[in-house]
């Protein structure tokens, strides 16, 4: 009895320990920000920070979601070697299931999305979200009237809430550059 006993507190340990250690299993850092940069913005010689001044109330107008608490991307803006502007990068996270999903888009110098590239994926489904095939639909699309889940970007079975929400910060994204876009030059 004291066997069965100590076999099922040491099964139900170890199964406690492995569901706690789960999700970090599967935990995949693709590309850091630096890289991405290079990927997304491959014309830029240059990188110089962008500072974005957002607008939450607008941004939820313009993608009819809510604008998580806390929202701030990091943003780039790329210069070519002449020093003219190549277009932008910004990374962002969304929560997929459970874990945060970080990802990064690249726009042109008029707002438009050149990629999208997956930087990390810390869930244990829904990893085709780092699809090319998928990922590709974004390019070309500008502004958040064409990056919508199920009408312009297609979901993926079994990865439902993983391409819900890398589209939905994509669009977040894309509202956003468009605001940017829109604000008088500073001189």
């Amino acid at each position: 009895m004291q066997d069965r006993r100590t076999a099922l507190r040491r099964g139900a340990a170890l199964g406690l320990a492995a569901g706690l250690w789960n999700t970090r299993l599967f935990a995949a850092v693709y590309l850091e920000p630096e890289q991405a940069r290079k990927v997304l913005l491959p014309q830029a010689a240059s990188f110089q920070p962008w500072n974005l001044a957002i607008d939450a109330q607008a941004l939820a107008q313009a993608t009819q979601h809510p604008v998580p608490a806390g929202f701030q991307p990091t943003a780039w803006e790329g210069l070519d070697a002449q020093g003219a502007r190549a277009g932008f990068v910004l990374v962002d996270h969304v929560i997929g299931k459970y874990e945060w999903i970080d990802y990064g888009v690249g726009f042109a110098p008029d707002g438009t999305v050149l990629g999208v590239e997956i930087l990390a994926y810390r869930e244990s489904h829904g990893g085709e979200v780092r699809n090319i095939a998928w990922r590709k639909q974004f390019a070309g699309r500008k502004g958040p009237g064409q990056i919508r889940f199920n009408d312009d970007i297609r979901n993926i079975s079994g990865a439902t809430l993983s391409s819900q929400h890398v589209t939905e910060g994509v669009q977040r994204l894309a509202a956003l550059v468009a605001q940017q876009l829109q604000k008088p030059a500073r001189s």
